[in-house]
């Protein structure tokens, strides 16, 4: 099963998802997708129906909370939601959290956005201390955690970096590509922000950054560019049906 996240660069604006990239979701042919950086709004009912012509009939998207960013997850097979919330360490961080289940697959996704709190460094802190009780309470289930994280596995302790390693020490395998990144800065300098960390009742078949595919440019500075992040792809079977 492929399983798409990609940071769709929209900064708590609301801006029309252009067809293009709705068709650069569709040529991945994922099963489901977890987009961050998405904003609500009534744009939005144009980009769900051509979505919904591709598959992907069942959708969520988390509380509508004014002036921040929210996720938005869709699939080809039933979504039902999940109990997990975020609290209000910090007002943006609830909308940037999304729990769903897929009941006919047999496991669970949050989908999530750390954001990125560079001038609140104590904010991103309770917010991955969060994140990682939460992940220490499902693990033992078909689990996976997807999403802009804004945290480089090479980051350092001030930016949680080492935040990486505490969920893998605590069971999780990061799906991370050996290849590539998902970031750049205006300075050039990749980075590896978004994630997908799965629970060992997964077999991680291939997992991929994608910034060029066909005619479409997922990532990049140019106007051709559909974001500023590239779209990370895994692909993984359940090993353990529930």
């Amino acid at each position: 099963m492929k399983i798409l996240t990609w940071n769709i660069n929209h900064r708590i604006r609301e801006k029309r998802i252009p067809d293009p990239m709705i068709q650069a979701i569709a040529l991945l042919n994922p099963h489901v997708i977890v987009l961050t950086e998405y904003v609500p709004g009534a744009s939005r009912d144009d980009f769900k129906e051509k979505l919904s012509s591709t598959g992907m009939t069942y959708m969520f998207e988390s509380a509508n909370t004014p002036r921040q960013n929210h996720i938005f997850i869709a699939s080809k097979s039933p979504l039902v939601p999940g109990e997990i919330s975020a609290p209000a360490i910090h007002e943006a961080l609830p909308s940037n959290v999304l729990h769903v289940r897929l009941p006919e697959e047999g496991f669970d996704i949050l989908g999530v956005r750390i954001p990125d709190y560079s001038r609140l460094p104590r904010i991103r802190r309770a917010s991955w201390d969060w994140l990682l009780a939460t992940a220490s309470s499902v693990k033992n289930t078909p689990f996976i955690l997807i999403g802009d994280f804004n945290t480089d596995p090479g980051y350092p302790k001030s930016r949680c970096g080492d935040c990486i390693g505490r969920l893998i020490n605590d069971g999780w395998r990061d799906a991370i590509p050996s290849t590539g990144c998902s970031y750049w800065s205006l300075r050039g300098s990749g980075v590896r922000i978004d994630h997908a960390f799965i629970t060992d009742h997964f077999t991680i078949l291939h997992t991929r950054y994608i910034t060029e595919e066909n005619d479409f440019v997922y990532a990049g500075r140019g106007r051709n560019a559909l974001s500023d992040h590239a779209a990370l792809c895994i692909d993984i079977s359940l090993d353990t049906p529930v």
